[in-house]
């Protein structure tokens, strides 16, 4: 029987949504083993998914990755489950309608960039003595964080977003440098306009939202929405053996828009 590219690896997968469910079914399938985070996952310690079949989703925790508390403790569990940390996705966004930034009143943009932005660097700051312990050990560490294109190119009525986005790729450029010689890898995926769940609903919504989310896939040159597995495939790659020089870098998966 086949070895999947990701045996042995202990990894940490925050947020629920599309993206984060194809990357843990991407992982698993390449035999790592998971524990699954965020806001709409039920808590538990070590057991068995229903729905992998292969037995290698270790546990689900309930985390708010704006609680600073709440992520220390979120992964150093998943770190006790696991019995170490070799990697850490974060696919973890905030949903919300999009807006002009001149119609936007005070303090709409804070929530949004305490999750995306202020969140995902408090889960990195705490994963890394975990990862770097892994990675000083000779095993392969990684962080990945799927950001977006919208960090690159902006995106009309999400200023904050935009703007959080943009922020994490700094921080990824930052954290690479400070942890190359460990060896950590750093890297962010930036998909575009992606089939999921979240994304048909926006395109449904009246207003701006659902005018910008429906006309999406007509700016991308290759004419269609991305589909999650595919962003799940590169942050496979990103965590297996044949990434291991690649650090520091944004890579976008969205047909071709910010070429």
């Amino acid at each position: 029987m086949s070895v999947g590219q990701h045996a042995g690896q202990r990894i940490l997968v925050v947020g629920a949504g599309g993206i984060g469910t194809a990357t843990v079914e991407h992982l698993v399938t390449e035999d790592a083993r998971v524990v699954v985070a965020g806001r709409n996952v039920r808590m538990g310690g070590p057991f068995e998914d229903p729905q992998d079949e292969l037995g290698l989703v270790m546990g689900h925790l309930t985390l708010d990755i704006t609680d600073e508390g709440a992520v220390e403790w979120g992964v150093a569990r998943a770190a006790d489950i696991l019995g170490g940390l070799d990697a850490l996705v974060v696919t973890a966004g905030h949903r919300h309608d999009l807006a002009p930034l001149h119609e936007t009143q005070a303090g709409w943009a804070r929530d949004i960039i305490e999750t995306e932005l202020v969140g995902v660097m408090s889960l990195v700051r705490h994963a890394l003595p975990f990862l770097r312990h892994s990675g000083s050990n000779g095993r392969r560490a990684g962080i990945v964080v799927v950001a977006s294109d919208s960090a690159k190119a902006g995106s009309m009525g999400d200023a904050a977003s935009s703007a959080a986005r943009a922020g994490v790729l700094g921080m990824v450029k930052s954290v690479a440098r400070e942890n190359a010689t460990v060896p950590v890898t750093v890297n962010a995926v930036c998909p575009g306009p992606t089939d999921t769940e979240m994304y048909r609903h926006a395109a449904e919504t009246e207003g701006l939202t659902g005018k910008v989310f429906s006309g999406m896939a007509k700016g991308i040159p290759a004419r269609r929405l991305g589909q999650p597995q595919e962003i799940a495939a590169t942050v496979g790659f990103l965590l297996s053996e044949g990434s291991a020089y690649i650090t520091g870098q944004a890579i976008s998966v969205s047909g071709g828009l910010t070429m």
